[in-house]
């Protein structure tokens, strides 16, 4: 349903675009998705969405920024409030943005079907480009407070940093595998991939911080139960 116009600041104007584009990524294929819709969802004229976007595109791009701040957001919030050793608070910080994510996974889940189809490539560099900018400071701060405190014994900090946060954004494709098999009825299949893509990431993880004594620990695959079923 097209959203009634109204007089709107400059800003809630772009919000109002971000938000509908980002409900449209989840619920329609993106190639199918026009300006004409986006900014008649919202409620405003045409030049009021090209007074903040060049097109479509960069709408997207703007959406994938707003999700790898946001994600960010909520594991640092979290993360300032934890207690205990780096190792535990390594993994609060690990367990809530699995929360943010999953509680986001249908624009997620968007933005990987759109990344994911043929000619897309420039699009899943972009997502990773953003994410990872966004997120390192963070992880940074996570690591060194590791080494500083004699717990995490890194080769490299930025390497390990940037190797620990490829590994864990693509554990959505094997979410979404996953999700798959759960949806053509092989829910012990699915389940499976992802125990075993979560172990993978524990040890992996654990063995960068050199830590594998006391392991940083992966999010209960429980907490993806919701997810896995929901297709």
């Amino acid at each position: 349903m097209t959203a009634k116009r109204s007089r709107m600041s400059a800003k809630d104007r772009k919000t109002v675009i971000l938000d509908v584009a980002t409900g449209l990524i989840a619920t329609h294929p993106w190639e199918d998705v026009t300006v004409a819709q986006i900014h008649e969802a919202a409620g405003i004229s045409k030049g009021g969405f090209y007074h903040h976007f060049t097109s479509k595109e960069d709408v997207l791009t703007a959406v994938l920024m707003r999700l790898a701040d946001a994600s960010t957001a909520a594991g640092q919030a979290v993360y300032e409030r934890s207690e205990g050793g780096p190792v535990a608070r390594f993994t609060t910080f690990l367990a809530a943005t699995a929360r943010w994510e999953l509680a986001h996974a249908d624009q997620i889940m968007g933005v990987i079907r759109i990344a994911l189809r043929e000619g897309n490539e420039p699009i899943l560099l972009k997502l990773e480009q953003e994410a990872q900018r966004r997120a390192t400071p963070l992880m940074r701060t996570l690591v060194r407070a590791g080494v500083e405190q004699g717990v995490f014994d890194v080769v490299d900090v930025e390497m390990t940093v940037d190797l620990l946060q490829r590994a864990w954004r693509l554990r959505w494709v094997v979410l979404a595998e996953a999700r798959q098999r759960c949806a053509a009825g092989d829910l012990s299949g699915g389940r499976a991939l992802l125990e075993q893509r979560l172990q993978l990431e524990e040890r992996m993880t654990s063995r960068l911080l050199g830590c594998t004594n006391t392991p940083v620990r992966m999010p209960d695959p429980e907490e993806f139960a919701d997810f896995l079923c929901s297709a």
